[in-house]
């Protein structure tokens, strides 16, 4: 889940100010034979969809597509793509020497502040070849920005991307399959921090600004600090606030770490001593219904289908009415990106997905409890990628 808290840290973009650079610094550059790849799935897309050219606007579609870890503020930052797989990418010129990972058939094309960015756009798709035709605009792209560069490009037919972008990111490939898996591993090396610390009488803050200190310390790309005991857990995805852990408390312990630009997501539920009868068997529905969804994986099935059988095993403990959000997520670079496991997606997994598997069961004011793995689709199942830890991280659960 935790799109609205994660997404935020990730893609960050409303954050940057109006003086300093648009850049992540947990958020490297992908490998450039990544963005070579995406260009090469895209251009022949576009041939398919009778397009010239694709915008790029969303700061990840950008690093996917152009290798720059910038992205739009209020400066306009774009990228754009021709058939051919030349790049030419929109910068304003101070912020130009950042924009040194473009692929090889990519053009700087700066703009300085009294300039009309806009007008930099139009000369940019000049270059391109794109003086006429369809270019086809990034979902994300900003409404007063689509009306700026319609009027900058009147000979140019802009249309919304009908899924060129989303169809290149979706599947993985076997090298950016191995970067979410090495962004698991370092996920991963959170929870032996916290099986150390977690103890009565810490406050949720502290315990989270520590073991984050510790993974940075250690060169780590933490965020997302979801750690939530007792009742705190029970509303999903709170801010690690003043609350102490207390004896018998279930602890949600929900992090993501980025890896060479891609991200792994993980988390595991801790106790404190010996929870309650209540706690222990509601953990032992949501390890089943996690465990029964992991089972049912496998190309050809559809999203919703899996969001069914966990949700399916939860109902029939009960508990249904405490499972209150969706299975899970695609992840890649993006927390959360297509394709999403709830009711009502159609959509077919396939080989190169990657998605996390999390139900949760959250009872208000009492506790909260989820396990989260990201897993690939493979070709006759799926590979767990966040298996360096072990789903049951405290034995008075099991």
């Amino acid at each position: 889940m935790k799109e609205e808290r994660k997404s935020a840290t990730a893609i960050g973009a409303a954050s940057f100010s109006a003086c300093a650079p648009a850049v992540e610094a947990h958020r490297p550059a992908i490998a450039t034979e990544l963005v070579r790849q995406h260009i090469d799935r895209a251009t022949a897309l576009l041939k398919k969809h009778d397009a010239g050219g694709l915008l790029f606007f969303r700061d990840t579609n950008i690093i996917a597509f152009c290798g720059v870890p910038l992205a739009p503020s209020d400066r306009l930052v774009c990228g754009l793509l021709n058939r051919d797989g030349r790049v030419a990418f929109v910068v304003p010129a101070f912020e130009a020497a950042m924009a040194n990972e473009l692929p090889p058939t990519g053009q700087l094309v700066p703009w300085e502040e009294h300039e009309d960015p806009y007008a930099t756009v139009a000369k940019a798709a000049r270059l391109l070849g794109l003086d006429a035709g369809t270019v086809l605009l990034d979902g994300h792209t900003w409404i007063d920005v689509q009306a700026r560069l319609a009027a900058a490009l009147p000979r140019l037919t802009l249309r919304p991307d009908p899924g060129v972008i989303e169809a290149v990111r979706i599947i993985k490939s076997p090298e950016e399959v191995d970067a979410i898996r090495s962004a698991c591993r370092d996920t991963g090396r959170i929870y032996p921090l916290v099986g150390e610390r977690l103890r009565p009488g810490l406050a949720e803050w502290e315990l989270s600004q520590d073991v984050l200190h510790r993974l940075r310390r250690d060169g780590l790309s933490p965020f997302g600090d979801l750690i939530q005991g007792g009742d705190s857990a029970a509303i999903p995805h709170g801010i690690a606030g003043s609350r102490l852990f207390q004896e018998g408390d279930a602890v949600i312990v929900d992090f993501v770490c980025a890896h060479d630009g891609y991200l792994g997501d993980m988390t595991r539920t801790f106790a404190i001593g010996r929870p309650s009868e209540e706690i222990r068997q509601a953990y032992a529905v949501v390890r089943e219904a996690h465990r029964m969804a992991i089972d049912a994986v496998r190309p050809g099935v559809t999203c919703e289908s899996v969001d069914h059988v966990a949700r399916t095993t939860i109902q029939r403990a009960g508990l249904g009415k405490y499972f209150v959000h969706r299975l899970g997520h695609g992840i890649g670079l993006d927390v959360h990106e297509p394709p999403y496991l709830v009711r009502g997606n159609s959509q077919l997994l396939a080989p190169g997905m990657c998605v996390t598997i999390e139900p949760g069961v959250y009872v208000p004011g009492r506790f909260g409890i989820r396990i989260e793995d990201t897993i690939t689709i493979t070709q006759d199942g799926c590979e767990i990628l966040s298996n360096t830890v072990p789903t049951d991280v405290s034995p008075t659960f099991t």
